[in-house]
């Protein structure tokens, strides 16, 4: 199997990929099913898989976690979850799949979708008995993440009105509890849980290398490229990938520069390990936001963007997917978080982007704003407010109920803001067609008094006027160095929906490899609402090992007879 042209698609820091290897006489290593990541997807599918009687053995690069560890720790589910029932709010599975079909599209079957919305709750109480805890303390407003005291909270688009008018909305995002960003403090929980896991042997610090066929073509192993259990050459590999994992959050060029040190340690240490598995390989590797050249050859727009994930996002799965005939579904799909709410006071104010006009509702969820700045006005938009606006949003920061990483930018942006006495004057300085920003200006308030209905259909709580100067123009372009604008890539291998199996471009489903969570196609391959993605790890972790399972002791009856 060659890989086809992509040896291209990889940068500095990327993992080692070569071509499949025909399977050895002896293997290094057996077990039932090899599961190649450990983060939320990972460690899903391998602890279902061992729970259901498989001898599973999981492994990761780096020393486990995954983008999930960076997260901010949000499971989208709902139907009537237990956080649900006692906050004292009524959801049903028909409504959630109701309104998530608005969201997710054709990126998966609407029996995938709804199976999903049912499973949701009992997700829930699976990851509080694996170490996750949530809570039912419900957020006393829409916000793009909740603040310290609360767990539970609209993380979508429900109450917009074109969402709230046609389905009844409730709050499904459900936070993990944890200090600052719980998605660490959710995969600690999870991993120790792991770890103590009857059926689980771990190796960290082993990258996939390449796969391993037999003579049907069926996938029964992986090669790995392992670091030695113990010396200087594990401690510092870790350490460095730890630095380089915290430090993406903020720097993502020092990130690379360490990300290449790590490189550098696997390419001198590392030695392979053939690993045997009978029942298959489940790749749990993540998306491929850190692989720049698979990023500029799929959605070239995006690389101006601040890439959100983990060191070990560099698409190594994705990859030795498709050299093995598999097909890449909705690669140039990219989210783009342009968070404008918290403070509050920002998002009643109105998104324009390099013509004056207005782009979208600035209630939505963050990833609508930025897909519609990032493919509609090439990267470029300013929030619009006057001063009382303006002073709205300082009191928010100032009373100190959001969190720094959001007030931050906000100070920032209000700071550097552009002003001016009227909306002509203020057009002028952005170089806009001053008729299109006044005529914006001027439909927004028309909606505040009640006049007119809103042009981008905003809720009525949601709204602000803009008629007391000085006037603001907040920049949230993708250009603005103080307010990175975060991107992560939805895309992944196609897989079939029942069980996971990776889908061959020529068709058919490929033996014996599996694909979950963001190295896959998914539930939010189209559009991403906060906690679908790490649900959707979960979710698909889970389904893919059951179905490994269930497929293994049919054969086991089958041959027993």
């Amino acid at each position: 199997m060659a890989l086809n042209g992509l040896a291209a698609d990889c940068s500095s820091g990327c993992a080692r990929l070569d071509e499949a290897m025909a399977a050895p006489a002896a293997f290094d290593v057996t077990c039932d099913l090899l599961v190649v990541g450990y983060g939320a997807a990972g460690s899903a599918a391998a602890m279902e898989a061992a729970e259901r009687g498989l001898d599973v053995l999981l492994v990761d690069r780096f020393a486990g976690g995954g983008a999930s560890w960076l997260s901010g720790g949000i499971v989208y589910a709902g139907g009537g979850t237990k956080h649900q029932k006692a906050a004292g709010r009524t959801d049903t599975v028909e409504a959630m799949a109701e309104y998530l079909s608005r969201e997710v599209g054709d990126a998966v079957s609407p029996e995938t979708l709804r199976r999903y919305c049912a499973d949701s709750a009992g997700m829930i109480d699976w990851l509080e008995a694996h170490g996750a805890q949530f809570d039912s303390a419900e957020a006393p407003h829409e916000t793009s993440y909740p603040s310290r005291d609360y767990y539970l909270y609209f993380s979508g688009n429900e109450m917009v009105p074109a969402n709230r008018d046609a389905v009844p909305p409730a709050p499904r995002g459900h936070r993990a509890k944890g200090k600052w960003l719980s998605g660490r403090a959710m995969m600690e929980g999870v991993m120790a849980r792991v770890r103590g896991t009857k059926g689980i042997r771990i190796r960290t610090e082993s990258s996939l290398r390449r796969l391993i066929v037999d003579e049907a073509g069926r996938v029964v192993g992986a090669e790995l490229m392992c670091l030695p259990r113990k010396g200087i050459a594990v401690a510092l590999h870790r350490r460095l990938e730890r630095w380089a994992r915290i430090i993406a959050l903020q720097v993502a060029g020092a990130s690379r520069l360490l990300t290449a040190l790590v490189a550098m340690i696997e390419s001198a240490y590392a030695t392979p390990v053939r690993v045997g598995a009978t029942r298959g390989v489940v790749l749990a590797t993540g998306g491929f936001i850190k692989n720049r050249a698979m990023v500029a050859r799929h959605a070239p727009e995006f690389m101006k963007g601040f890439p959100l994930g983990s060191t070990g996002c560099d698409g190594s799965g994705i990859r030795v997917g498709l050299a093995m005939g598999g097909r890449l579904d909705k690669a140039n799909s990219i989210s783009a978080w342009r968070f404008i709410n918290p403070p509050h006071g920002f998002a009643k104010g109105i998104v324009v982007g390099p013509d004056g006009r207005r782009l979208t509702n600035e209630e939505q969820y963050g990833a609508r704003l930025g897909d519609a700045m990032m493919r509609r006005a090439g990267g470029r938009a300013w929030v619009i407010l006057d001063a009382e606006g303006v002073a709205e949003a300082k009191r928010e920061i100032a009373e100190g109920k959001i969190w720094g990483f959001q007030s931050f930018p906000a100070r920032s942006l209000i700071m550097t803001a552009k002003r001016a006495p009227t909306i002509e004057a203020l057009a002028a300085k952005l170089g806009m067609v001053p008729g299109n920003l006044v005529a914006a200006v001027a439909a927004n308030n028309a909606a505040c008094k009640g006049e007119a209905a809103d042009p981008v259909g905003k809720s009525e709580e949601m709204r602000g006027a803009i008629a007391r100067g000085p006037f603001h123009a907040l920049d949230i372009s993708v250009t603005n160095g103080m307010f990175p604008l975060p991107v992560l890539t939805l895309g992944g291998l196609a897989v079939d929906e029942a069980t996971g199996a990776v889908l061959r471009e020529a068709g058919g489903t490929i033996p014996g490899l599996y694909a979950v969570g963001r190295a896959a196609r998914g539930l939010p391959s189209n559009f991403y609402v906060s906690g679908l993605s790490l649900g959707d790890c979960i979710w698909s972790g889970r389904r893919t090992a059951a179905a490994i399972a269930g497929a293994a002791i049919r054969s086991e009856v089958s041959a027993a007879e």
